[in-house]
């Protein structure tokens, strides 16, 4: 049984430990995550199997744009369409919300996260020098 639906505050301890094992240098606190649930802006999506969160996604809506902040899979579910799931169901928020464009960033010498955008849809736009350090990003964009 899969659930996706919005985060509740008790669900976030547990998206900051995912956030913990997935990232190295990029990864956000407890207090990080906290701030941007309580951001009017901003929402987060978690995906669930039976009572176990394996996805996340947090993002920002500021009509007529979402700006992706970060998405992550419980390493074990990676390459199994969670990730895909959770970005069909932002792509579905942001028609319902007449969302023109859905914005992000991914680190150069991401390629999987950078073809997994590519393969959704996204389009690079533009790079950033040292966002990431010395490493750069790329901006990438979605028309909706």
């Amino acid at each position: 049984m899969y659930l996706l639906h919005e985060a509740e505050e008790k669900d976030l301890k547990i998206i900051s430990e995912l956030e913990k094992g997935l990232f190295s240098e990029e990864k956000w606190s407890y207090f990080q995550i906290l701030r941007e649930f309580k951001n009017k802006f901003s929402k987060i999506l978690i995906f669930k199997k039976k009572e176990e969160i394996i996805g996340y996604l947090i993002f920002r809506e500021i009509k007529p744009e979402i700006e992706i902040f970060k998405i992550g899979v419980k390493k074990e579910y990676q390459r199994k369409g969670v990730g895909t799931k959770l970005m069909q169901k932002l792509m579905e928020f942001a028609k319902e919300k007449k969302i023109s464009k859905i914005f992000l960033e991914v680190k150069a010498s991401n390629l999987s996260a950078y073809n997994f955008y590519k393969k959704l849809g996204f389009k690079e736009m533009y790079r950033r020098k040292n966002y990431y350090g010395n490493e750069e990003a790329i901006v990438m964009v979605k028309e909706i």
